[in-house]
């Protein structure tokens, strides 16, 4: 059970969370660093150190997003951790930057974990491990790799992560969610379309050659704007309308029609990617957090991956969306949530540090 420590720190964290902005973030000290790559490369990674440190670490594996370690939630995470004296290194995963969700991702997370140890010198059981989003799920099954190859981490948690790949994808399609006998929608995050046609239009048989789609869709990502749209110019009309509708979050008919066939075309990977085929492997204790109203990974994925896992604690909070904290509810309702944010907060750092 957490002790007064674990209560004063989750209570410091939550509270923290609740009132952060980005005009005016705590003051800590962000370290611009590099580590050693796959083959050679030299990626970012930001180290964040507190005032105080305790000598624990925290590593956060960011999701599939082109803002990488420089996404400003990560970077508010990471602040805020170090706030109450965690060491947080958050690494830039090239491939997910790229909104690459394949399995090239789990050779980078063990790689930077394995820079850490031997570069760092940080001993595993001062490590807590934390996966954003679809970085969570590669998180997972790198860390079946990581058992057989080097000392685990101390403790594990996901954060918005997914259970079944397919499922997940056609959320993204319809914003469907099943509970209970009842279907719920909330409207898939814009950047939806984007992951699956960045990754999968290309392995569709087709009477048209895609490249130029995926091309446009490659130069979004980069953010060249002016370069995107020199190139969707020169696009036939049917793949201009066509990649209009991925880029703008909303799927035309055409785009509904071929991303089914995507689905349909990658049953294989989705079962490969999907931590319900393969997390019962995993003995140590997760920590999962999922927001109940995420427009990228429904929370019924989590609630799902919990019933695979052996050992875990599950919590779904409505304080949560995607990438923001959100207090619109009632002040009775926002309140039950904040002590379940704690409590959970509370067990996360006394098992961390215990």
């Amino acid at each position: 059970m957490p002790d007064f420590n674990s209560y004063y720190q989750s209570s410091r964290f939550v509270y923290s969370l609740l009132r952060y902005t980005e005009e005016t973030p705590p003051t800590t000290i962000i370290n611009n660093q590099n580590y050693d790559g796959l083959q050679g490369e030299s990626p970012p990674v930001k180290l964040i150190v507190p005032q105080k440190p305790h000598g624990r670490v925290v590593i956060l594996y960011p999701g599939a997003s082109p803002y990488a370690e420089e996404h400003p939630k990560i970077l508010m995470l990471g602040t805020l951790l170090a706030k109450i004296g965690y060491t947080v290194y958050i690494p830039r995963i090239p491939p997910l930057k790229n909104l690459d969700i394949s399995e090239i991702n789990i050779g980078w997370f063990i790689h930077f974990y394995q820079w850490l140890l031997d570069v760092k010198k940080v001993e595993a059981q001062q490590i807590a491990m934390v996966g954003i989003s679809y970085g969570g799920g590669m998180m997972l099954k790198a860390l079946l790799k990581i058992k057989e190859q080097l000392p685990m981490p101390k403790s594990i948690m996901t954060y918005g992560t997914y259970s079944d790949a397919e499922s997940t994808i056609k959320f993204l399609l319809t914003g469907e969610i099943k509970m209970n006998g009842d279907i719920h929608h909330i409207p898939p995050h814009e950047w939806g379309l984007i992951v699956i046609f960045q990754n999968y239009l290309k392995n569709l048989d087709l009477e048209w050659d895609t490249a130029g789609v995926q091309n446009v869709i490659h130069l979004h990502i980069q953010e060249k704007f002016d370069e995107q749209n020199r190139h969707m110019a020169g696009l036939p009309p049917d793949q201009n309308e066509l990649v209009q509708s991925i880029l703008s979050g909303k799927a035309s008919p055409a785009v509904n029609e071929l991303a089914w066939e995507i689905i349909s075309n990658e049953q294989d990977t989705f079962k490969t990617l999907s931590p319900k085929q393969w997390c019962n492997d995993i003995n140590q204790k997760i920590f999962i957090l999922h927001g109940a109203n995420d427009s990228m990974v429904p929370y019924t994925e989590s609630i799902q991956l919990a019933e695979y896992l052996s050992d875990y604690e599950l919590l779904i909070t409505h304080l949560y969306k995607h990438n923001e904290i959100s207090t619109k509810k009632g002040i009775f309702f926002n309140a039950n949530e904040v002590i379940k944010l704690i409590q959970f907060y509370a067990i996360f750092f006394s098992y961390n540090e215990n």
